[in-house]
């Protein structure tokens, strides 16, 4: 029986192995295709051989076979199949999952040549020379090794503008000194091209409406040795039409454009305002709106950055649906006439969420929300929104004391955005195609825990949110005001208090006077190679309102009869994306965050002050270190095991510092994998217990490790994720026993049960 199976193994590994040779499927007289190599000829390699590389390499078709980690995984499964019958496993693997192999007869050596050697003149390199040699590689393989002899590169030794005295070619002359063609710079077809589109954009801001940039010529001499003239000039062919500047005659408006009326609108006489015409027969805008952000105005000379901030701004309004322009020369005349169509999203809409949740501490709990947008509120393009929310938890298992853990909570808050800078002193409307907004909230939250206490807390904020850049956002809050009031506190729940100093602060009374300022970059795309996520926020509060404010005899500063908090909180936060191929990404995060409260503490002069808790930082949960359940790691090597730890998850810092890496696998659209290592912890600034403090020279002793696995559904509206991890590094464990590698045990029930935490979240935690 043992001799049986031995053979049976072995016919299945000779199986396997001949499933995964990359050449099963290479027809007979041809070879696998394995890719190619650029070498240069001795003494002639250039000195930029390595981006002329690069270029050379991008420019070699067809691409081998995709490899992940260094293994054809894609040829391998179209090898473990057959040629399909129908809709079953060989059709996944032949026509799903796997990629057929490329053959080296479907490689063409000599067009490649020509295709190489024209980057190489494109580059200034006009005398060079490409060959290619097929390099065999046992029975079933072939690679290309291509030879480059570049020769000497060609420089530019003089520019010259060739014009006529017409408007066009005096305004090209004026800005000749903005040239990106220099002598002595390397010749470059990619700079020509360059060069023609900066003299496009320059005569398009100067009313050349109908001007391109294949309506410039630029010559090259190239019979000076190793040098080039350039001789820029129009074509001789140019119309008429690109030769003349036009203005702008009529703008008009049309908000509330929709096709099935298209002749009676064009014909409807519209309302003039300013410089242009609105033409809204159902009263639905104020022309205050278009005031902002339509920047082409009649008798003005025709802009293109006119014309693109116009579209942008009434896009990025947010009110209509769909934006169109469209411009007319007006016969026998120098002048355009503009119509912008404009259809409006409804103007109120409304939204109900249902949402349950279901914690691996035991506790489950339900939300529900409910959300009323108007579009135009006032006619003016603002948007007010009223949002409503309430919901409970409660604990289902692993109750460690009778008092209830039943919670319910209720949210209401109503938001006001408005498609400017609001300033009572002074009009502000920045040239940008950006609309910049105005928000002012107001918002109210109850927490009820009927055995232990509420708490009501009252926000009111008032900024500015606008985008610098189409990557840089900036928002900025001058006044953001939180008030929290707790109250019908339970005996037993002041018992605790008094055992536990931070859920004491955590529910006290907090008012906060305090502004905030965040930056943001963001160049994320799908295409990027590397793209990045920068963000810095910066809150204080109490500085203007401690110089006018009462100092009562403790030492505490009050304003109209009440104690605030006084701070200065700053965070990073860094990310990187590395798209490592069309499937896999490489993700690194970094997160440093601290805070300095000073004057008295508002719940206890014998407590040393700390951020107020709604401002402190937490580690642990799903966007964090996903090991460590949520408010329960730190602070430093602190761990609380009391009673009301176990009701409520408290632990919070003035400090935080973590540290995120993560790769991303998606085998298909809807599907992806995810492996990941967090790590990271939080301290405070001053305390009376040593452990939970920052220090230098042991912090980094401090830091907690978690790994884990994770899976994500993207349903394209929104991405599922399940993310499962343990700890690798306990901090609250004495030194030299806080790596936890070897109390590894998934076949151990209590293991699991200590420290498998399952997260389940929407979105990417980074």
């Amino acid at each position: 029986m043992t001799r049986n199976l031995r053979h049976i193994h072995l016919l299945a590994l000779t199986a396997l192995l001949a499933a995964c040779s990359t050449t099963r499927t290479v027809p007979e007289g041809d070879r696998l295709y394995t890719g190619h190599e650029i070498k240069w000829t001795e003494k002639k390699k250039p000195k930029d051989w390595s981006d002329l590389k690069t270029g050379m390499d991008d420019r070699v078709r067809p691409s081998p076979n995709r490899k992940f980690l260094g293994m054809p995984i894609k040829l391998w499964l179209y090898n473990l199949g057959n040629k399909p019958k129908g809709k079953g496993l060989n059709h996944l693997l032949r026509n799903k999952w796997g990629e057929p192999p490329v053959l080296l007869s479907q490689v063409k050596p000599n067009r490649i040549d020509r295709i190489l050697n024209s980057y190489l003149e494109d580059n200034g390199y006009f005398q060079s020379e490409v060959s290619n040699e097929v390099k065999n590689k046992g029975s079933k393989k072939a690679s290309l090794v291509f030879t480059a002899e570049p020769n000497h590169r060609y420089t530019i030794h003089r520019v010259r503008f060739d014009t006529d005295t017409g408007v066009l070619s005096k305004l090209i002359m004026l800005n000749a000194k903005h040239t990106l063609l220099k002598p002595d710079d390397n010749y470059s077809l990619d700079m020509i091209k360059a060069e023609r589109e900066r003299i496009h954009a320059h005569l398009k801001e100067e009313g050349f409406y109908y001007f391109t940039p294949e309506y410039m010529l630029i010559q090259v001499d190239s019979t000076l040795k190793g040098k080039v003239d350039l001789y820029v000039k129009l074509k001789s062919t140019t119309p008429a039409t690109a030769l003349r500047q036009y203005w702008m005659r009529d703008v008009e408006v049309y908000s509330n454009y929709d096709l099935t009326r298209d002749s009676v609108l064009k014909t409807m006489k519209g309302r003039q305002y300013q410089n242009f015409t609105i033409v809204d027969p159902d009263s639905l805008f104020k022309p205050v709106v278009f005031d902002r952000s339509v920047f082409l105005q009649r008798d003005s000379l025709y802009r293109l950055s006119s014309h693109n901030i116009t579209l942008q701004r009434l896009v990025n309004l947010g009110t209509f649906k769909f934006v169109r322009g469209s411009f007319r020369p007006i016969r026998d005349s120098s002048l355009l006439a503009a119509r912008f169509y404009l259809t409006p999203y409804p103007k109120r809409s409304l939204q109900f969420e249902v949402s349950g949740t279901s914690k691996s501490s035991g506790f489950v709990g339900s939300q529900v929300k409910i959300s009323a947008r108007n579009r135009n509120f006032q006619r003016k393009a603002n948007v007010l929104e009223i949002n409503l929310g309430g919901g409970f938890e409660t604990q289902v298992g692993g109750r460690t004391t009778n008092v209830s853990t039943n919670a319910y909570s209720f949210n209401a808050e109503v938001a006001l955005t408005l498609p400017r800078f609001y300033t009572p002193l002074i009009y502000f409307n920045p040239r940008t195609p950006y609309v910049p907004r105005t928000r002012f909230s107001v918002g109210y939250e109850l927490l009820n825990r009927p055995a232990l206490y509420n708490l009501n807390a009252f926000t009111l904020q008032y900024g500015y949110i606008w985008k610098q850049t189409k990557f840089l956002d900036h928002a900025l809050f001058p006044v953001a005001i939180t008030y929290a009031l707790p109250g019908n506190e339970s005996e037993e729940f002041k018992k605790q208090l008094e055992q536990d100093p931070a859920l004491k602060q955590s529910v006290s009374k907090q008012f906060i006077l305090g502004s905030n300022y965040t930056i943001t970059f963001n160049n994320q795309a799908p295409e990027r190679f590397h793209s990045f996520y920068a963000s810095f926020n910066a809150d204080v509060a109490g500085n203007v309102a401690g110089l006018i404010a009462k100092k009562e005899p403790d030492g505490a500063k009050s304003v109209f009869g009440q104690n605030f908090s006084q701070y200065l909180r700053g965070n990073v936060d860094g990310r990187h994306y590395w798209k490592l191929s069309d499937n896999l990404r490489w993700v690194n995060r970094l997160f440093a965050g601290y805070g300095y409260a000073y004057g008295k503490s508002l719940t206890d002069p014998d407590i040393p002050v700390t951020l107020p808790f709604v401002k402190q930082f937490f580690s642990g949960g799903s966007n964090s270190i996903r090991a460590f359940r949520a408010r329960t790691l730190g602070p430093g090597s602190f761990r609380d095991t009391t009673t009301s730890n176990l009701l409520l998850a408290n632990a919070a810092g003035d400090i935080k510092l973590e540290f995120n890496t993560e790769l991303r696998f998606k085998p298909q659209s809807l599907i992806e994998l995810a492996a990941f290592v967090d790590a990271g912890n939080i301290w405070l600034g001053r305390s009376d217990s040593a452990q939970k403090v920052f220090a230098f020279d042991r912090f980094y002793k401090e830091i907690a490790v978690g790994t884990g696995l994770g899976l994500r559904i993207d349903a394209s509206i929104l991405l599922i994720r399940f993310d499962i991890s343990f700890p690798l590094r306990k901090p609250w464990l004495p030194e030299g026993e806080r790596w936890v590698f070897d109390q590894i045990s998934f076949g151990d029930k209590q293991w699991r049960k200590e420290n498998l935490i399952l997260n389940i979240a929407i979105g990417y935690p980074f």
